[in-house]
């Protein structure tokens, strides 16, 4: 991030990191410690499809549908291929945080990261160990001048996103995507190999199978649409998940500052994998993704702190509400 959001931070945040805000019920403490289990063979199956369905995805409209559809029909099935693509990337990202928290095996943790690099990071461009070290910091140091969530979104003023409409929120979105991304790419910059990648995983798994299956223009139309996919919806999909997760300004505990994203929509697309989860997850970082929403469920009905506290959104455009009783 820029000198100038760190000089901003340094004397607008507090020293110490918030308080967490939020005192755990004794009544609950089992069933909390029971949804820290990890479950390792579940997780890799589940970051093993959402792998295998990115070159499905290419190969079907690259090599199939783009040959033999209508010039409009083509155009609307490959964008759909294409968000689709970039959908399924995102789910990989959530995994490989997972994995940062050691949520893919908490014991076996040498495997926790070879199976998250070999099954979600590599298809991304993500490197476990550091995006372990940053993604700690924003959690150790939450709202502080050292948390690099906070750095980004008084660097990219996120807080003052207009979701009055979704004319005004895209274009509040396009006027900051391109220091997003600038951001992104500066994070890969000290291990630029790691950059590299995603490209030589797309040459395997959806350049050959794309040239035998449909010889060179085969192989051509199917890496495009996974290119189109990773370098354009995936960043989009990323941008609109980490723009609704905080609001620090105003804030001063964890609880109150941390965002949860509900809606049907935000869990499919932009936060899969219990992203959307995310005052749960800031309580309990170790709690994995297949059990997050069964605690979040068990708090609503049985903890008035956790219920009235919560924050959230059930639409992408919608502003925080507080006091989520009424939630399943």
């Amino acid at each position: 991030m820029t000198g100038t959001t760190s000089a901003v931070l340094s004397t607008a945040a507090p020293s110490p990191p918030y308080r967490r805000g939020f005192a755990n019920a004794a009544e609950l403490r089992e069933v909390v410690a029971a949804a820290h289990r990890t479950a390792l063979w579940r997780t890799a199956g589940t970051a093993a499809v959402d792998q295998l369905s990115v070159p499905v995805l290419a190969l079907a409209i690259g090599v199939w549908a783009l040959p033999a559809l209508p010039v409009w029909a083509a155009l609307l099935v490959g964008a759909l291929a294409v968000a689709a693509i970039g959908r399924q990337l995102r789910a990989l990202e959530c995994l490989v945080h997972e994995a940062s928290h050691f949520n893919w095996s908490r014991r076996r943790r040498g495997l926790n990261d070879a199976l998250a690099f070999a099954l979600a990071a590599l298809p991304t461009g993500a490197r476990i160990a550091d995006y372990r070290e940053s993604h700690l910091r924003h959690h150790g140091r939450f709202g502080t001048a050292d948390d690099p969530d906070r750095q980004r979104y008084e660097e990219l003023r996120l807080e003052e996103l207009d979701r009055s409409s979704l004319r005004a929120f895209t274009a509040g979105l396009a006027r900051r995507f391109g220091a997003y991304q600038r951001g992104w790419l500066a994070s890969l910059g000290a291990a630029p190999a790691v950059t590299a990648l995603p490209l030589a995983w797309a040459a395997v798994m959806v350049g050959v199978p794309g040239w035998l299956l449909g010889g060179p223009a085969g192989a051509s139309g199917a890496l495009a649409v996974w290119l189109l996919g990773h370098a354009l919806a995936l960043p989009v999909i990323r941008f609109v998940g980490e723009s609704s997760e905080h609001v620090y300004r105003g804030t001063e505990t964890v609880v109150d500052a941390t965002i949860s994203n509900l809606g049907l929509v935000q869990r499919l697309v932009f936060h899969p994998h219990g992203d959307g989860y995310h005052t749960v997850h800031h309580l309990w970082p170790g709690v994995p993704h297949h059990r997050i929403a069964a605690l979040h469920r068990a708090l609503l009905r049985r903890d008035h702190g956790y219920a009235s506290g919560l924050r959230y959104r059930t639409r992408v455009l919608a502003p925080p509400v507080r006091g989520a009783a009424g939630l399943g």
